[in-house]
């Protein structure tokens, strides 16, 4: 019965996807490029072998000039059907260039860069690759985040595109794993549809073929080859994609860096990982109680690392806390390559998707004060400041934190001035600078959250804020969930202080919290990451440097068919995690609570 209606299903899904697609594509701007004029202003990255015209250059500059942009991502008009759509599906869109965190592959052919941009990327001379070029597209939108834009360039020449370069170009944006599995559930559902009904099956492929003249109808965007796509979507597209696939299995290999770090990640795990570790201590760290007891005993779900981990809770206060602790050559260990190196693109993209919540958090303060300086400790990339500069557009953000993030953050405009460092040890230095500082999701992970508060204290001005929000250890999904709850994130997080923990402690220091938010800080996203971890768990990535062997073509296709049969699972995870936040919001049960403390 199901599969009777899948001709249907697969019709619609069609013609809405060709609607969306559309409109990624059908505002973009086309630059005038008929009368020349003086230019000379911007500097051009254009990839080899691409014709760039001096009348376009004008054009694109004139443009730039009106516009108030520092980058701009010239589109060939007549760009191929398939780089077109790659173009659509990458992230473009109407509000690219308000969207502070947006990321979006560029068209790879040629951008327009200003002279502050271009000497902060430290752009060479040299004619990149097209990979290279499309990849430099989000990279400056990232030091220009709200004057980076697309436009249309009809002078602009094109050129193709190798299986290998589209390989190499979508794993850089997407990864391939998201890139390929859409197309290969659509060819899925058509295979279907014949099966099940071969009459409106056939009908599905017809509007399969013809669909990239619904996207590109009216758009300024003219493939050339739109009719000889069309006619042979059905063969060619399935060929492009088999083509790009094996393109990238014959380039798999990622030289001797990874090597390295498979080398260097044996030999410390061949000494054992009890080493990371300190004594178990016999009292509570909060408290001073005894009556401790086992709360959850759990893995490195995140990354895979080995080593297994306990969280203890204190019957006289609550407080939860990992316990034997790291030590810090274990905090090292389990650090490297969570936010840089490896896990650098999936800490970016992460960190990249939660505006809304970066936004709420900011307007917390809306009701006390209007902030001229802020301090984000534990600020990593700067992501949250950036978001807050669109709420508090005149207020100096600087960020503190022990990696090396800060300092990109401080590279890319996103925080004024960038701290690398412990924040207790950094006091003397910023003693009175600030009447904001903000504490997200950061007090959980330092060794002596004690020493924190007492640091705040004396950083910030009289009468100024602290703004901190943690994990809840109390959220019921902690106790349904156990060592499968996102919060817990053995081994990093170390400490988890139920809230009246907290605001006693603030109170101790001479703070008084003026507001809380329990259920409105909640980020639902519970179950769905619940069953991401126990994917991830059971699939475990053979290409991560700290497996005990090196991959296998099987083990990848392992690991790639675990992942694509739990997606129906993810999606109803996050359907009913959805669902249940509208609960919980106006509840005090979330996996989170923010508290906003005034400074006596």
């Amino acid at each position: 019965m199901m599969l009777g209606w899948l001709p249907v299903v697969t019709m619609i899904a069609l013609v809405l996807n060709g609607f969306r697609l559309r409109g990624q594509l059908s505002w973009l701007p086309v630059l005038d490029d008929e009368q020349d004029g003086p230019h000379g202003r911007f500097r051009f990255v254009v990839a080899d072998g691409v014709e760039l015209p001096e009348r376009t250059r004008a054009a694109a500059e004139d443009w730039a000039q009106r516009q108030g942009l520092s980058v701009l991502d010239l589109v060939p008009r007549r760009l191929g059907v398939a780089r077109a759509l790659d173009l659509a599906r990458a992230g473009l869109g109407k509000d690219f260039l308000a969207t502070r965190l947006a990321s979006a592959g560029g068209a790879g052919h040629a951008l327009l860069v200003d002279d502050g941009v271009a000497g902060r990327e430290q752009l060479g001379e040299a004619a990149p690759d097209t990979v290279t070029t499309a990849g430099l597209t989000s990279r400056l939108k990232r030091l220009a985040c709200t004057a980076t834009d697309f436009a249309v360039a009809p002078g602009l020449g094109v050129v193709r595109e190798t299986p290998a370069q589209r390989a190499e170009r979508l794993r850089a944006e997407r990864g391939l794993f998201r890139a390929v599995l859409p197309p290969l559930v659509c060819y899925a559902a058509l295979v279907s549809c014949v099966v099940a009904q071969p009459i409106l099956g056939l009908g599905a492929l017809a509007l399969f073929s013809l669909q990239p003249y619904l996207v590109f109808a009216g758009s300024p965007v003219r493939p050339a080859d739109l009719h000889r796509h069309a006619a042979l979507r059905l063969l060619r597209d399935p060929a492009n994609w088999a083509r790009t696939l094996a393109a990238l299995w014959r380039t798999r290999v990622r030289g001797d860096r990874v090597a390295e770090l498979r080398a260097a990640y044996a030999a410390e795990l061949a000494q054992g990982t009890e080493r990371f570790f300190e004594p178990r201590r016999a009292d509570c760290p909060w408290c001073g109680g005894t009556a401790l007891k086992p709360h959850v005993r759990c893995a490195d779900l995140v990354l895979n690392k080995p080593g297994r981990f306990t969280l203890e809770r204190c019957a006289d206060c609550g407080h939860v806390f990992q316990n034997p602790r790291l030590n810090l050559a274990g905090l090292d260990f389990y650090y490297r390559d969570c936010y840089d190196g490896e896990g650098a693109r999936t800490a970016e993209t992460a960190f990249s998707s939660g505006p809304a919540v970066y936004r709420r958090r900011a307007e917390m303060l809306v009701p006390f004060t209007t902030p001229r300086t802020w301090l984000d400790v534990g600020g990593g990339h700067g992501h949250f400041a950036n978001l807050a500069r669109e709420v508090w557009p005149d207020t100096a953000f600087d960020g503190l934190d022990l990696g090396a993030g800060i300092e990109e953050a401080a590279r890319r405009g996103w925080v004024d001035r960038g701290y690398r460092g412990q924040f207790p040890e950094l006091v003397a230095e910023l003693a009175g600078r600030y009447d904001v500082i903000s504490m997200f999701h950061y007090l959980e992970h330092t060794r002596e959250p004690f020493e924190e508060l007492d640091a705040a204290a004396k950083v910030l001005s009289a009468g100024g804020f602290l703004l901190i929000e943690v994990p809840n250890p109390g959220s019921r999904y902690g106790r349904l969930l156990r060592t499968y709850w996102m919060p817990w994130f053995p081994p990093q997080h170390q400490h988890m202080m139920p809230r009246e923990n907290l605001v006693r402690a603030l109170t101790e220091r001479g703070f008084t919290v003026v507001a809380q938010d329990r259920g409105r800080a909640d980020q639902s996203m519970d179950l769905t990451m619940a069953v991401g971890l126990g994917l991830n768990r059971l699939a475990r990535n053979p290409d991560q440097p700290w497996r005990p062997r090196p991959a296998t073509w099987w083990r990848r296709v392992v690991y790639r068919a675990v992942l694509t049969a739990g997606v129906p699972l993810l999606v109803l995870a996050w359907v009913a995690d959805k669902l249940a936040h509208q609960v919980v919001k106006r509840g005090n049960g979330g996996n989170a609570y923010r508290l906003l403390a005034q400074r006596a």
